[in-house]
């Protein structure tokens, strides 16, 4: 587990709240991880030939350790290949 933790704030109802048991934060960050464990990967498929090959070569660039950007990512991206300041 990372550190970097954000507050999350839901409203449930009490008779909810009243089944969770033991402490509830715990219980709450384990059912949201198994939860996020469990869900598939898009189920989005390309239609087009050319889709299909970026994807799967997206794919291949995830597999070996690569990692997607963010907006701020791609525009630090372009600035420093355009030879602005990083």
């Amino acid at each position: 587990m990372t550190n970097d933790l954000k507050v999350l704030s839901v409203r449930l109802p009490l008779s909810e709240v009243r089944r969770i048991p033991g402490i509830r934060s715990e219980f709450v960050r384990q059912a949201v991880s198994e939860k996020l464990a469990r869900e598939a990967g898009p189920t989005w498929r390309p239609k087009t030939a050319t889709g299909r090959k970026l994807l799967k070569l997206r794919n291949q660039f995830l597999a070996q350790g690569g990692e997607l950007l963010d907006a701020d990512g791609i525009a630090n991206e372009l600035r420093q290949r355009r030879g602005g300041l990083s």
